[in-house]
């Protein structure tokens, strides 16, 4: 075993914890950065293999998604959607809910990481526009998606893996198991949130044109097209073929670059700082697998029941995120020949574990990095505080609701 790249992911996630040295304030993806630099330095990895465990699909799919969102907010058809969708709230706490709600049913069908792209400056707005704290709104965002993608096969990455592991029925299979705790741990989430939020009546604008119709009709081609390759990716998932991200992402960008005036202006909106930031995590975390820590410290006891198999997931996707945890324990229950119910633990498991800290799930990165754009940011610790709580709670329906699912 080598425990260099163990101890660089240790300093990275301690200064990702305190993200300020003096008055200076250090960037997420600045820090993943120079710990993949440090990883290269020190020859916890050779650069073919850094080079090899850059996901190229999913910087592909993040930046054709960046691009769709870009456009989406420089048209005006976003502000113009976010305006007609709260029409019918009655004050900041049922904004706060139709937000949630909306959300998080958008993360099971297009994936929490494009949902986190878009939704981003929806939050902050809904933050400015009717009085609501920017924490809460992105705390709400953060779990929302979370949540919501667990419902699906096609909710997040960890869960694609997992159903092509040979999970007969997919998206039966994780409906049942997994789409009722998960609305409960999302009105849990709420109801934490809503908390301390006074009822007050809001009155919101009404929807005017949009700013640019001929980027908008564009926006709506993108639209359609993303829900398109959903569609055939859904389809696919039934037969065992996965449609690539890039599909995706050609969907969301190429009409837009292609045919758009303001192709220059939506490549400059582009958020590489979080594509950087994926890079870099994917080859600190390729250097801690090949130092053959984690294979140690992943027993096979691992599935020995779903309480373990959620509480695991929950804990060592802080340390090595999500997916990385799904490609470890996918050996070790497909050598147990475990059953359907551990499976669908380890998703659960990989859920709970993006709404414990900002380091459990891409999706809360791609938030903060969005944030911090507009000068407004997540601390480590203000989202551990509200973290922990949900967290728990949501690791206890969980465990409930799949232990009454295997009984019946």
């Amino acid at each position: 075993m080598n425990l260099t790249a163990v101890g660089i992911l240790a300093v990275v996630f301690l200064l990702i914890m305190i993200r300020r040295v003096g008055t200076f304030r250090l960037p997420i993806w600045g820090i993943m950065t120079a710990g993949a630099g440090a990883a290269l330095i020190f020859q916890t990895i050779s650069l073919p293999s850094a080079i090899a465990s850059i996901q190229l699909d999913v910087l592909a799919f993040l930046f054709g998604m960046f691009v769709f969102g870009a456009a989406l907010d420089a048209s005006g058809l976003l502000h113009r959607l976010v305006l007609k969708g709260f029409t019918k709230a009655a004050d900041r706490r049922q904004i706060l809910l139709i937000f949630m709600l909306t959300t998080a049913l958008a993360s099971a069908l297009f994936m929490n990481d494009t949902v986190a792209v878009i939704a981003s400056p929806i939050a902050l707005f809904c933050a400015a526009k009717f009085r609501i704290p920017v924490i809460r709104m992105l705390l709400a965002l953060c779990f929302a998606v979370t949540f919501g993608s667990a419902a699906t096969p096609i909710g997040n990455p960890q869960n694609l893996l997992i159903a092509l592991s040979g999970i007969p029925d997919a998206f039966v299979t994780f409906a049942v198991y997994l789409a009722v705790p998960s609305v409960l741990c999302l009105l849990l989430s709420y109801w934490f949130l809503a908390r301390g939020i006074p009822a007050e009546p809001v009155e919101p604008e009404a929807a005017g044109p949009v700013r640019d119709p001929a980027l908008a009709k564009l926006c709506t081609v993108s639209f359609v097209l993303i829900l398109l390759c959903v569609a055939i990716r859904i389809a696919g998932s039934f037969f065992g073929i996965s449609v690539s991200f890039i599909w995706i992402a050609a969907a969301a960008a190429l009409p837009l670059l292609l045919f758009s005036k303001q192709r220059l202006q939506l490549i400059k909106a582009v958020d590489y700082r979080t594509l950087v930031f994926f890079a870099a995590m994917f080859i600190l975390m390729e250097a801690v697998w090949e130092s053959g820590v984690l294979q140690v410290l992943l027993p096979e006891t691992l599935t020995a029941s779903v309480p373990v198999m959620i509480t695991a997931g929950a804990v060592v996707s802080q340390f090595v995120s999500n997916v990385p945890f799904v490609l470890m324990v996918l050996p070790l229950l497909e050598t147990a020949a475990a059953s359907v119910p551990l499976y669908m633990a380890a998703s659960a498991g990989c859920t709970a574990a993006g709404t414990l800290t900002i380091l459990g799930a891409a999706s809360t990165i791609i938030v903060i990095q969005r944030a911090e754009k507009d000068g407004q940011t997540l601390s480590f610790l203000t989202y551990l505080k509200a973290g922990i709580p949900v967290t728990l709670l949501s690791i206890l329906v969980y465990s409930l609701w799949i232990w009454i699912i295997s009984i019946l």
